[in-house]
């Protein structure tokens, strides 16, 4: 029998009503189903919320090589696939195996020994009401740049979407290989975005002030003056449930372009 693990976001839920329909469905396909837990093996994860709460199980389904469906209760929702009243459909197609599986790579983030996984960017980023900080950029142990900012994004083709693009970055296709450099608001005239390959060294150095680190919009770790943060990527992905032909370009401008819309 098919086994799903179920992960829902309470905020994004708060009365339950669409993880009841998950498992109403579920049922009704005659497909086992518990509440989501970390190691434990399922055929696929429902996961209910937006890009934030995929972002949490992204991790723990790339080493299990679970695929993750979204349930959009989001309000861009690029990663999820459906939406609450198309559950049953969602269902019937999983006994008959009607879906793709579409791979997104994560990046590699070692600070002091420790690795970080991230579909999205690991982020490093002045303190508090701190000042701006003093960043090195090396790729392949070459220096790219060196100057004050607010911070510096490094980030995945999916993360290209996030807060990458916000600071000025470029849209990149999720099947590209490679990783985007964005600074955040860089006090110099001749910083920009830069795109190396998948597979480089990087090294974003810091100096004077503290600076915390973010991974994938979470605060995991803090660097002190001449901690360094070591990315590297594409060796790890994860696989989200794809049943239409949509294409990532037609997603990208109706989600963009629909959550941007000013109401009349």
């Amino acid at each position: 029998m098919m086994k799903i693990g179920v992960y829902s976001n309470v905020q994004k839920d708060p009365t339950g009503d669409v993880k009841k329909r998950v498992y109403a469905a579920a049922e009704e396909n005659k497909i086992a189903a518990e509440d989501f837990k970390a190691g434990v093996h399922y055929d696929f994860i429902v996961s209910i919320g937006g890009d934030g709460t995929i972002l949490r199980v992204a991790k723990s389904c790339a080493l299990s090589e679970t695929p993750i469906l979204g349930v959009n209760r989001g309000t861009v929702g690029f990663l999820t696939e459906i939406e609450p009243d198309e559950l049953s459909a969602a269902m019937k197609r999983f006994i008959a195996r009607d879906y793709v599986l579409e791979r997104r790579a994560l990046i590699d983030a070692q600070i002091r020994g420790k690795h970080y996984y991230a579909l999205n960017d690991a982020v490093v980023q002045r303190s508090g009401g701190g000042r701006m900080i003093s960043m090195e950029v090396r790729v392949n142990g070459e220096r790219i740049d060196k100057f004050a900012c607010d911070g510096y994004i490094a980030c995945t083709p999916t993360g290209s979407t996030a807060y990458s693009l916000s600071s000025g970055g470029s849209v990149i296709g999720p099947n590209t290989p490679v990783i985007a450099l964005t600074p955040i608001s860089p006090h110099t005239l001749h910083a920009r975005p830069i795109v190396v390959g998948s597979f480089e060294k990087i090294s974003m150095k810091l100096f004077g002030e503290r600076a915390d680190v973010y991974i994938d919009g979470e605060k995991t770790d803090e660097l002190e003056n001449g901690d360094t943060v070591e990315v590297t990527g594409w060796d790890r992905s994860v696989s989200f449930v794809r049943f239409n032909n949509k294409s990532f370009y037609s997603r990208l401008l109706s989600k963009l372009n629909s959550w941007s819309e000013s109401e009349n």
